[in-house]
């Protein structure tokens, strides 16, 4: 992540016309970088408003920190931990390099980063192109984008627009405005795609964002402290995101499964949401965790909710932008289909219990005896050979009945379209 973000900084100095980095140029462009992350809406004329935009972005400065110049113009011999030369250097500071102490975790002082002027300043720069979201207390999200010439250019340039378009100034700080409420560093890089692909079909830019997301990475460190975590999202995947989130905004559903993937257990929405987060952990690398939605929808029903909205659309959307991980989409609807005609006609009679007596077997064998005596009692015959056929991955199979039959059973009449 270290020579990743440092690019980001290279390129924003190539912007501004910075050249040869010396200490004439750190004094007299130390604030733009600054600026930049905060879109120029508010002011920064020195130190004190600098540092003080900094804390409120999560950046971990020191209580007693008064000058950001002076981290560049004190230095001690040493050796640059990016090129290796013996020399001058610079400690690493929050605001120079915000994610070692989040990657590297506990580090031993004596072991820290430390940085010639040249890199130091190139990694400084890169907040430039440092985003910012808040998760809930004083967790954020930080993420970036990496790529290579003009195709990192083009999609900065893109994002950016988009960034600004949903920011304000609101009580002095810079917010984003966004659709979705995540409480998560996963589900809240997932609504800001959906934003920002809104944005662009809004535009009629999506087929220009698939052409060039190819060529891009998102990096992503969230939480606070010593308790963190980070997700890298390539550029194929970026892609797959784009196509599936384009396919659910056009259809309008996006918040109502969104909010629906909450179980609540008091007033900690943190907590009532970590499902919700495991859940777009796994979809930013490429997964639809059919087992996991299950565990949400019983939870929910346990507790008189209703069935999460969309979830038809949502697993037909994942099929058609990432063609599935251990199933095809035609398996996925006939055992969808086979839940659903189950649960109708199970629906309000004394029938109903055999979806826990499906629920609770916890082998193969006894599952499939579950399911051929639930027919027997309908007096009923339905092609099982689909589970045979994908034996190995019995589990999610039975997660997709199981669902399609709580959706009929609880769900609305639409899920079985």
């Amino acid at each position: 992540m270290l020579l990743p973000y440092m690019r980001n900084g290279k390129l924003f100095l190539e912007k501004i016309g910075v050249g040869e980095i010396n200490e004439e140029v750190v004094k007299e462009k130390y604030l733009e970088p600054i600026k930049a992350l905060a879109l120029d809406l508010i002011p920064v004329e020195d130190d004190t408003q600098a540092l003080k935009l900094l804390k409120s972005y999560g950046f971990e400065v020191a209580p007693n920190a008064k000058s950001i110049i002076d981290a560049f113009l004190k230095r001690r011999k040493g050796v640059c931990s990016i090129c290796g030369k013996e020399g001058e250097v610079v400690e690493n500071r929050a605001f120079i390099y915000p994610f070692e102490r989040k990657i590297d975790s506990i580090v031993n002082e004596r072991n820290r980063l430390t940085f010639c002027l040249e890199h130091a300043f190139k990694l400084y720069s890169a907040m430039a192109y440092l985003y910012v979201v808040p998760i809930g207390g004083k967790d954020k999200l930080k993420f970036f984008f990496e790529g290579e010439g003009r195709a990192f250019r083009r999609f900065s340039y893109l994002f950016r627009e988009f960034w600004k378009d949903r920011s304000e100034l609101k009580n002095g700080k810079v917010a984003v405005k966004l659709s979705l409420k995540p409480y998560h560093g996963n589900e809240a890089f997932f609504s800001v795609l959906y934003d920002f692909v809104d944005f662009l079909r809004g535009r009629r830019m999506l087929q220009e964002a698939y052409d060039i997301e190819r060529n891009i990475r998102a990096y992503l460190v969230y939480g606070s402290g010593q308790f963190y975590g980070s997700t890298i999202v390539e550029g194929t995947r970026l892609v797959e995101l784009t196509k599936f989130l384009a396919t659910l905004a056009e259809k309008k559903v996006v918040k109502g499964f969104f909010d629906d993937l909450v179980i609540p257990r008091g007033k900690d929405r943190k907590k009532n949401t970590l499902e919700r987060e495991e859940f777009f952990a796994k979809l930013l690398d490429g997964k639809f965790d059919f087992i996991l939605l299950n565990q949400i929808f019983i939870e929910r029903v346990k507790r008189k909710l209703r069935v999460p909205r969309y979830y038809l659309p949502w697993a037909r959307a994942y099929f058609d932008a990432f063609g599935g991980d251990i199933l095809n989409p035609e398996i996925f609807e006939r055992i969808n289909g086979m839940g659903y005609s189950l649960g109708k006609k199970v629906k309000g009679t004394n029938l109903e219990k055999y979806f826990w007596e499906l629920f609770r077997a916890r082998g193969f064998e006894e599952f499939m005896n579950k399911l051929v005596e639930l027919q027997a009692k309908l007096e009923i015959s339905m092609d099982v050979r689909p589970f045979y056929e994908n034996e190995r991955n019995w589990k999610v199979l039975k997660a997709i009945l199981l669902n399609g039959m709580l959706n009929a059973i609880h769900g609305g009449e639409d899920e079985g379209d």
